[in-house]
């Protein structure tokens, strides 16, 4: 058997990286460990690390083993960034709020830590706050990242919480246009202009994103609405049929 160096490090950790595109899970973060057995403190091995152990399903130990690495380079801010998001799905939003506050003070054009402060934000209550921080982040995609849809979604879905239907249709309408791959963004303009009562309407939207996400309930639950409110007794019926069904299949957690 051949001894492993630290100078293996990286060859080990691309062929982790490429388990994980596999979803082989296991496999990856025990190449992961690998690595961390010759250099434990390599920083990418780490940060994979701890990606992995959250994709696994042990989100202590995921949490325990990025706030290590924070706490020792706290300058590492793929770390802080993955550490403030497995926080906020930890539903420890404070925690949370102080990774991506840490990150844009330090890096002020990272949009993606500016959308998800914003998340923090409103689950701790500043919702006025967490509109600006999403308008940052909107700022600095709007033209140079075209691809980056996320942070009008979340937008949207405050606005649509604040009772601002109009501006939420917008929001999720761009974020279908830059990704119309995302389910998503199709259910939240769906959403709003039921909330705008335009019920016709929201139907092509409802109907894309259930074609996107077949094991989403959600968009069932509105289409079941639309053809109710249009007559449609038959089709309303199958719709609920189609959201109980999918509810009772849904995870507890999405990760």
């Amino acid at each position: 058997m051949l001894l492993l160096r630290a100078s293996d490090c990286p060859g080990i950790l691309t062929e982790a990286r490429s388990l994980l595109s596999m979803q082989q899970i296991p496999a990856a973060l025990a190449t992961a460990e690998k690595c961390l057995a010759v250099e434990p403190l390599n920083r990418h091995a780490l940060l994979l690390k701890g990606n992995l152990l959250y994709l696994s399903g042990r989100d202590a130990d995921a949490i325990a083993t990025l706030d290590d690495v924070v706490r020792r380079d706290p300058k590492n801010q793929d770390a802080r960034y993955a550490l403030g998001r497995m926080y906020y799905f930890a539903s420890r939003p404070e925690a949370a709020l102080e990774q991506f506050q840490a990150i844009v003070e330090a890096e002020p054009k990272h949009y993606r830590a500016w959308d998800n402060l914003g998340l923090a934000l409103d689950a701790t209550g500043q919702t006025d706050k967490a509109v600006q921080a999403h308008l940052r982040a909107i700022s600095l995609v709007a033209q140079d990242h075209k691809e980056y849809d996320t942070v009008y979604a979340n937008l949207a879905d405050l606005m649509m919480r604040q009772n601002d239907n109009r501006q939420a249709f917008n929001l999720a309408v761009e974020a279908a246009q830059r990704n119309p791959n995302v389910a998503r963004n199709f259910f939240l303009a769906g959403k709003a202009l039921t909330r705008l009562d335009q019920w016709p309407k929201s139907e092509r939207w409802l109907r894309k994103a259930a074609e996107l996400d077949a094991s989403d309930p959600a968009p069932h639950y509105l289409l079941a609405q639309v053809y109710q409110r249009a007559g449609d007794s038959a089709k309303a019926g199958q719709e609920r049929k189609i959201f109980k069904e999918l509810q009772d299949k849904a995870p507890d957690k999405k990760r």
